[in-house]
This record gives structure tokens, sequence and C-alpha cells, in this order.
């Protein structure tokens, strides 16, 4: 009976299995709200696709980090084709995204950062 007790405690704290991590909120981002207002879009974010003005990567998978403290989130993604502009062949791409509250950015592999992009019509 024990054991069904401490099982019963600790269910809603063992993830279930198979279930996906969570992703960055998908969306439109600029660099400023200004530039959201006035259409000048710099990222789109979909389930699993990422669109630069001059890079597309398609087949995203996320990957939970640990958090980059405070209200940060971060994300390992690894895209499974990303074309740059410029390049014919669609390449894998690995690279990281970090939240903080409604603002993305992305961690390049090269060290890199992306300036922080604020969430359109949120």
């Amino acid at each position: 009976m024990r054991a069904l007790t401490l099982l019963a405690l600790l269910l809603p704290v063992v993830p279930a299995l198979g279930q996906t991590a969570p992703a960055p909120a998908p969306g439109r981002y600029a660099l400023t709200q200004a530039e959201c207002r006035s259409g000048e879009i710099f990222l789109t974010l979909a389930k699993d696709r990422l669109d630069l003005p001059v890079l597309s990567c398609t087949g995203l998978a996320f990957t939970p980090e640990a958090s980059g403290g405070g209200d940060r989130e971060r994300w390992s993604v690894s895209a499974k084709a990303c074309t740059a502009e410029g390049e014919e062949k669609p390449a894998p791409k690995r690279f990281r995204l970090e939240a903080r509250g409604t603002a993305l950015r992305i961690l390049w592999a090269d060290g890199t950062n992306s300036a922080w992009m604020a969430r359109c019509g949120r």
C-alpha cells in the first residue's frame, strides 16, 4: 500500500512518456514593436520552420536547456535542412533560441547572437 501511495505522489512530477518538449512561441518577430506595426518582420517561427531574410530552415526539433536565469528560457534547435541566400543545397544546422518574456533571440553556433526580437501581435 505504501508503494502505491508513493507512486501516486510521484506521478505528477514524472513527465509523460513520449511527451514533446515545449517549444518557443511561434509567430512573427521584429526588432521593435514599431517595426511589427509597420510590417518589417525579421523572423517568422512556425512549429517546424524558421524564416529569416537570408536563411530558411525546416524540420526543426527543439530541446529545452537549463534556464538562462530569471525569466529566460533556452532551446537547442536542430534543423534538418537550412538554405542560406546564395546556397543551392540545403544542409542541417544547429543553433539555440533564447526567450525572455515575449522576446526571442538566436544564439548561433559560432558564438554570435542576434539582437532581441519582439513578438508581433502580443
